[in-house]
């Protein structure tokens, strides 16, 4: 471990208006027993007191670094710059709302080991920082290793919880506008075989209004169909995915012309166990779902 501790981590903090939550948060980051680190804040145009609060955590510790948009540029966007920005061997991403427990850089660049992408497991609190009894693993299940068939249809990797090597950035196509960092960054180190997790919860995880619980929102069938088309052009999309891919794609190609595609629905049925893997619901719940996919 002495060795990994010379390796500088960025932690990369995007911010846009999380006055309400931001001190709290950077009080756990810069708390952490893995002192080797930089902390990248980029605000997206703020109007309330967050650029206050990041400077008074800046004018104390060194490590603290802001950036500030001429213009708003959007979470994706904000995103990249923030990345752009980060100097370190290791990267980890952070939201302006949560908590982290003190070990949370060091047990993940000790976890990390030969991967490209670690994550791990986070309690669930509510806006007043009340412990729900919850965790990610409550409403998920991780994966490990040469799993990017099972990343297709959810997305289980918060990048909240991920520690990635700078070695990933290069794998990594352009992100597409409209899609999850995190989810991004994911599937391109899962193509490789090179991501795992741990089970200990080293984040808490703050649920409220103005969260973004990305994989929550009910997207659109042709929205899916776009995520499908990007996976399939990912340059590290392994021939095995991707004629998996093309054969679902052909699938909701072919219901556009149907009231009901029985095609797609023995498809997605005949396919249950890896298009569903992630995400821990009813059976019920995801045979209303392959209904409802297959109708028109």
């Amino acid at each position: 471990m002495m060795m990994l501790e010379s390796e500088l981590v960025s932690v990369a903090l995007c911010t846009y208006n999380g006055a309400a939550y931001l001190e709290q948060q950077l009080s756990s980051i810069v708390a952490q027993s893995y002192k080797n680190i930089e902390i990248i804040v980029v605000d997206d145009g703020s109007s309330d007191d967050t650029i206050f609060i990041v400077k008074q955590f800046l004018e104390q510790d060194p490590r603290v670094k802001l950036y500030c948009n001429a213009k708003n540029l959007g979470f994706n966007a904000n995103f990249s710059k923030a990345i752009s920005l980060c100097s370190g061997a290791f990267i980890a991403i952070s939201d302006q709302d949560d908590v982290w427990m003190p070990e949370k850089i060091s047990k993940m660049v000790a976890r990390i080991g030969e991967n490209l992408l670690s994550y791990h497991n986070s309690g669930l609190i509510d806006a007043d920082g009340n412990q729900l009894g919850k965790s990610r693993l409550s409403t998920h299940r991780f994966v490990s290793g040469f799993c990017g068939k099972l990343l297709l249809l959810n997305n289980c990797v918060s990048g909240h919880a991920c520690l990635f090597r700078r070695e990933l950035l290069g794998m990594v196509p352009p992100l597409p506008a409209d899609f999850y960092y995190d989810w991004w960054l994911a599937y391109t180190a899962a193509c490789t075989g090179r991501i795992n997790f741990s089970a200990e919860e080293l984040v808490l995880y703050r649920i409220h209004g103005r969260s973004i619980t990305q994989q929550d929102a009910v997207a659109s069938k042709l929205l899916r169909i776009h995520h499908y088309e990007l996976f399939r052009s990912h340059p590290g999309t392994p021939v095995d995915i991707r004629l998996f891919l093309e054969k679902l794609l052909a699938k909701y190609i072919d219901s556009a012309s149907k009231s009901f595609s029985f095609g797609l629905f023995f498809f997605m049925i005949a396919h249950y166990r890896v298009l569903f893997y992630t995400r821990r619901r009813s059976l019920f719940s995801h045979l209303k779902f392959i209904w409802r996919e297959s109708s028109n």
